[in-house]
């Protein structure tokens, strides 16, 4: 690989690379997923907490960027597969906060205020999903995508819907036989992905 970001196969028997602006679903060697790696050797990381904490304790700043907006973001030395910051897709996901559980730590006899609870629907979808959608559109727009897709019982469509709608693109979305949340459907309908329903599960959708 000539960049120190990659895709890899994730079977440990393979491990097959490929460059990370190849458009591929699965690997062409053994059709098992893919994830993205990294030769670290090659990539200057901070040094220090510090470093990221300053950018927590400013992320309101207009003068600070939209990419320190971001609770994913924020962190981009840690991910760095993108080559310029202006692919980066962004409506600032990942901006939740701890919340004390105290009652539930009383239930399970923990010390008070030992307990949080990240509230993840505090995403601009109201999913945790925005999360690793903001990295699989910023990777859709590095490589000239136009149309992105998914097979979604809920969550996941709602989620790619808004993003291809930001990111001016066509959201498809397809969902198996009443294998849907009607709240997260409306969602994905408003957004204005095209959404298809086959039939079959899950599997079949992805199929």
């Amino acid at each position: 690989m000539t960049d120190a970001a990659f895709q890899r196969c994730i079977h440990p028997d393979c491990a097959s690379t490929f460059a990370i602006d190849e458009v591929r679903v699965t690997c062409g060697r053994c059709g098992s997923l893919l994830d993205i790696a990294y030769d670290w050797s090659r990539i200057p990381v901070p040094k220090s907490l510090s470093f990221f904490e300053h950018r927590w304790a400013t992320k309101g700043f207009v003068n600070e960027g939209r990419l320190d907006f971001s609770g994913v973001w924020r962190f981009r030395e840690l991910m760095p597969f993108c080559r310029r910051e202006d692919d980066i897709v962004t409506i600032g996901e990942g901006r939740t906060v701890l919340q004390h559980a105290d009652l539930l730590a009383r239930q399970l006899n923990m010390k008070p205020a030992r307990l949080n609870l990240q509230y993840e629907g505090l995403n601009p979808s109201g999913s945790f999903k925005d999360n690793g959608m903001t990295a699989a559109f910023t990777h859709a727009r590095m490589v000239g995508a136009k149309r992105v897709a998914c097979a979604s019982t809920g969550n996941t469509s709602a989620s790619l819907a808004m993003f291809a709608s930001l990111s001016e693109m066509q959201g498809i979305v397809f969902i198996g036989s009443g294998k849907i949340s009607l709240g997260k459907l409306s969602q994905a309908l408003d957004y204005g992905a095209l959404t298809l329903q086959i039939q079959g599960d899950f599997d079949a959708c992805l199929r």
